[in-house]
């Protein structure tokens, strides 16, 4: 199998910023903060060695983009989308959301 290039969509991006923002500001722990971007970036890159390894999410808004959802610490999910050459993050969802 080819080697697929990680890409991250500017909404995920955002999104691990704005984690790590809230854990920042809101809950005052700027070094959890820190770690816990780095341990969501360290999850997305994870995608890239077994891309088809998660389902077709089960969300029908999302399933009907063709996206696979990856669910990372029980709370979150990374909605992404594997192609012929790249893994695509489209965006990190607060699980809770998705009812």
């Amino acid at each position: 199998m080819k080697n697929k290039t990680l890409r991250v969509s500017l909404k995920a991006n955002n999104r691990i910023f704005s984690i790590a923002d809230y854990i920042e500001h809101e809950i005052k722990m700027p070094e959890t903060a820190y770690r816990y971007a780095e341990k969501l970036i360290s999850f997305g890159q994870t995608l890239i060695d077994f891309p088809l390894k998660y389902p077709i999410c089960k969300n029908e808004k999302l399933s009907k983009r063709n996206l696979r959802c990856a669910v990372f610490d029980k709370k979150w999910i990374f909605a992404y989308k594997v192609t012929e050459n790249y893994v695509i993050i489209k965006d990190i969802i607060w699980g809770g959301s998705l009812v």
